[in-house]
């Protein structure tokens, strides 16, 4: 039980506390929903960035036709919460996700993606057993390297057998180009942007002139959001750490968004001027993209020193950093950073409005 007031200020919650300026989200809520407004392509926001459903609300509010899902776990949060249309972006295989996908349909749309047969015929058979038909993407590997079938032909062959499948139905394709978000240079970016993403409008023209209905062309993140969203044939994208942001994506050039998430720490020793102890470790902050940085102290750098300890570094002696002063850190990867808190602490002009809990934090299958 967390005991909180509203009003309290960010001296007097328990740390580490994860902190969302809720100000700050909205506005880059709107920025991206104001890109798209009126335009022939949709927003489909990814919430494995933020995992809350609040904040799903907040992006179909400003106009987002529905999310995108990366677990299974994932999607089952926000149906329970009320989010209608869910494209799961991630491959199911197993008879236990596949049953939970047919279970989800029941109580929502929820569009899945294929790159193989066999698992495209198991979902198909159970849908058909359920008296369900799933509509479904063919997955495309743009240049990730990671899922996905080939475009072109592979992919037309893999439409194929697919529209003969009872319990499935085709309604267009997924390309991700995750590979290409964090591209510093704007102009490199939208260079390889562009390329990756002919891949995808190519395969979707050599489906139609095959004879199929591709309705739905999904694509984009964060970084790759405006080459995206001006692509021709591109329908919808899905982009997802735009909402809180992180010092990773700050060094991408001409994104446009705000910093609103960052992780409050207490400094529970400094028996050295030029070190501080905070009690901000691995467990409250990911590295997979680098250490978070220091927020508002020039020359101060935030290391590891285990599980629960953080050690920040200041370029002098400083004898304006005390035991019990509280130093704000910018998370380098929002998404894996949120994975680790159970809560929000939700504030507005420097004060606590709510606490939110993260309702779909570790839900990894």
């Amino acid at each position: 039980m967390i005991e909180w007031q509203r009003g309290q200020t960010v001296d007097d919650i328990d740390t580490p506390a994860l902190v969302l300026d809720i100000p700050t989200a909205e506005r880059n809520i709107r920025r991206m929903a104001d890109r798209f407004a009126g335009g022939p392509v949709r927003l489909r926001p990814h919430i494995k960035t933020h995992k809350t459903p609040l904040l799903a609300h907040k992006q179909m509010a400003a106009g987002a036709i529905g999310v995108t899902c990366a677990k299974l776990g994932e999607a089952e949060v926000m149906i329970r919460a009320g989010i209608p249309e869910i494209l799961l972006a991630t491959e199911v295989v197993g008879p236990a996700k596949v049953a939970r996908l047919v279970a989800l349909n029941r109580h929502a749309m929820v569009i899945t993606v294929v790159d193989d047969a066999d698992a495209a015929r198991a979902i198909s058979d159970a849908a058909k057993s359920a008296g369900l038909r799933i509509p479904t993407l063919v997955d495309i590997d743009v240049g990730q390297g990671r899922t996905g079938v080939s475009p072109g032909e592979p992919a037309l062959a893999l439409a194929r057998q697919v529209a003969e499948m009872p319990g499935l139905s085709l309604v267009g394709l997924q390309g991700y180009e995750g590979h290409l978000q964090h591209l510093t240079s704007a102009a490199e970016r939208e260079r390889q942007c562009r390329a990756a993403l002919k891949k995808l409008t190519d395969t979707a023209d050599l489906l139609r002139g095959a004879g199929f209905s591709i309705e739905i062309v999904s694509t984009g993140g964060t970084g790759t959001s405006q080459f995206a969203g001006e692509h021709p044939g591109i329908t919808e994208i899905q982009p997802g750490s735009y909402v809180v942001m992180d010092s990773h994506y700050g060094t991408v050039e001409g994104l446009g968004f705000e910093q609103a998430l960052f992780i409050v720490t207490t400094v529970i020793s400094k028996t050295r001027p030029d070190v501080a102890i905070v009690d901000a470790g691995m467990k409250a902050a990911s590295i997979d993209s680098g250490m978070p940085l220091v927020r508002g102290i020039e020359g101060a750098e935030f290391f590891f020193a285990g599980d629960e300890y953080g050690r920040v570094v200041f370029d002098r002696p400083r004898s304006d950093v005390r035991v019990g002063d509280r130093i704000t850190l910018v998370p380098s990867h929002c998404d894996t950073t949120i994975n680790l808190h159970d809560h929000m602490w939700v504030m507005a002009d420097g004060k606590l409005e709510e606490i939110w809990r993260i309702e779909a934090r570790g839900e990894i299958r």
